[in-house]
């Protein structure tokens, strides 16, 4: 009897957290920034989300302020400068509450150092150290 009401229960509550997982539906491309040294690094982002309510996208060093909100589904385009690796989060626009996050990347390459190792190599007196 009980594992007919526990089965009745999730029966139940398994709708209402497919819809919560469902409203998370967030996509952001590209999520990596190639950084040479020196250069600023602006990722030329592709967000899309598609859920029932408004929503906003923030970026987790400045939780309170929103990068955009849109009250329906849509393919956004955003230029989104990068000093570090950060946590884009998308929250319900009317409670605040988190539908998804997505993590970008910042890779910083220095084409000096690749030069100066490639020469290293060619020279072979690294071997030596």
């Amino acid at each position: 009897m009980m594992k007919i009401i526990a089965a009745s229960a999730l029966l139940l509550v398994l709708p209402a957290l497919a819809d919560d997982f469902a409203s998370a539906d967030f996509a952001v491309a590209p999520r990596l920034c190639v950084q040479h040294a020196g250069q600023d690094c602006v990722l030329h982002l592709t967000l899309s989300w598609q859920q029932r309510q408004p929503a906003c996208l923030y970026q987790q060093s400045a939780p309170d302020r929103p990068l955009l909100c849109q009250s329906e589904a849509a393919q956004v385009k955003l230029a989104l400068p990068l000093q570090q690796d950060t946590l884009l989060l998308l929250k319900d626009q009317a409670s605040g509450k988190l539908l998804a996050q997505r993590q970008l990347r910042l890779l910083t390459v220095d084409l000096q150092s690749g030069e100066h190792l490639l020469n290293k190599s060619r020279n072979g007196w690294w071997l030596l150290q």
